[in-house]
């Protein structure tokens, strides 16, 4: 076989966009611009981005990368400098597209998943039940009451512990104790304690009010601030941020933010992200930066467990 899908691959362009943004390897921004795979182009102040396709070329204005989807097939699956595995990978792709000799022309109908809503109660109910077979929590400084509170657990026979994102146990995440550099695995997608940003505060014993909501990047270090006496919810993630904006949109909140994202390159580049997208959104939310929050330490947990009382001495100074 030679190269006889050569220009019909190229029409293609469009629709391996598409896959690319399923796949969520790529992120549209609307009228044919997408976050650039090359240099990361598009993920700033307006969302506006500089990669963009027209027909079966690919152009981005940020950093002059340019082609058509043979070289975007070779910069995504990182092959060589070889056009033949070039072509041969992007046949391979995108060979659902063709159809005697022929690209098929018709649009593609997307219709929407509408999303699984799983029940996972039961098993975390077990889970909480065993929970006293680990002392993974406690070594993170969470007292019993915190573990009770938010039906944390242990899978004994998995040798995973598990944290409910919020009192319906409608999902989870876990993390293997048997595996050091294991990350939180996710069932489901939300937000931990979201409910905090509309409820009367019931952790207020700190700053004698329940004004303000930490916002933190994993559910550990939610809970570690709620451990002394302060609300917070957890993303799960850096990449979550736009989710928390979201909400706020569909339901704003008159709690007083705190950002309290890691201490680190990433927690910092995520709170930028934050602050620009709240005002992109045009919400009036109010909210409090302080970069020194952590002091030395890279995020709230690792604050609480090497010194309880200079977090909680810190906590008091960052609401006051």
């Amino acid at each position: 076989m030679g190269f006889e899908y050569k220009d019909e691959l190229k029409e293609l362009l469009p629709e391996y966009m598409d896959l690319l943004e399923e796949q969520g390897k790529i992120e549209s921004r609307g009228e044919g611009y997408y976050v650039c795979p090359f240099c990361n182009s598009g993920d700033k102040k307006n969302y506006t981005a500089a990669f963009h396709i027209d027909g079966a070329r690919f152009n981005c204005f940020a950093c002059s990368e340019h082609g058509d989807i043979f070289d975007l097939v070779a910069h995504m699956e990182n092959l060589p400098s070889d056009w033949k595995k070039h072509y041969n990978k992007a046949l391979k792709i995108m060979r659902p597209y063709l159809e005697d000799d022929k690209p098929i022309k018709a649009p593609t109908v997307r219709i929407p998943e509408l999303p699984r809503t799983e029940d996972y109660s039961e098993y975390l109910h077990k889970c909480h039940e065993a929970v006293s077979q680990t002392d993974y929590f406690s070594k993170r400084g969470l007292s019993k009451e915190i573990i009770d509170r938010f039906h944390l657990g242990y899978d004994a026979e998995k040798k995973v512990v598990t944290i409910p994102y919020n009192p319906n146990c409608k999902g989870y995440v876990d993390r293997a104790l048997w595996d050091g550099n294991s990350k939180y695995y996710k069932h489901g997608n939300e937000i931990f304690n979201v409910n905090v940003l509309y409820e009367v505060g019931i952790n207020a014993w700190l700053s004698g009010n329940s004004d303000y909501v930490f916002i933190c990047e994993g559910q550990i270090d939610a809970m570690s601030f709620m451990e002394i006496g302060l609300d917070a919810i957890g993303l799960g993630g850096v990449n979550e941020v736009s989710k928390l904006v979201q909400k706020l949109k569909e339901n704003p909140s008159a709690k007083i933010l705190v950002l309290a994202l890691d201490n680190d390159k990433a927690g910092r580049r995520a709170t930028g992200k934050f602050i620009e997208e709240l005002a992109e959104a045009e919400l009036d939310q109010r909210y409090i930066v302080n970069s020194d929050m952590y002091e030395k330490y890279k995020d709230a947990n690792e604050f609480l467990v090497a010194d309880r009382g200079g977090f909680i001495e810190k906590m008091k100074w960052v609401l006051y």
